[in-house]
């Protein structure tokens, strides 16, 4: 997933340096994260549909720092991130 100059902004302001993009994008790779709502497995374009790419982008770049994140969906859902594969030997 390509992460839009646009979005990067958007991470700026959320306080993410531009050195750390090269992680976040990492983390948004398949292999890297996986994803859950409400315990059951999910893909990463679902996650994005139903948190939008912004709250999308929110939890993968604290997910890409810290492992795991969570957000809730309009609609009261809660996604899990975990990014554990981004720190392990894989």
């Amino acid at each position: 997933m390509k992460i839009t100059k646009e979005e990067k902004m958007y991470l700026e302001r959320c306080g993410y340096g531009r050195k750390d993009f090269a992680q976040i994008q990492e983390a948004t790779r398949r292999d890297k994260t996986t994803y859950e709502m409400d315990g059951a497995p999910i893909t990463r374009d679902e996650a994005v549909t139903r948190l939008g790419r912004l709250d999308y982008l929110s939890g993968i770049a604290r997910s890409a720092f810290h492992f795991t994140a969570m957000r809730i969906t309009e609609d009261g859902k809660v996604i899990l991130f975990d990014s554990s594969r981004l720190f392990g030997k894989e």
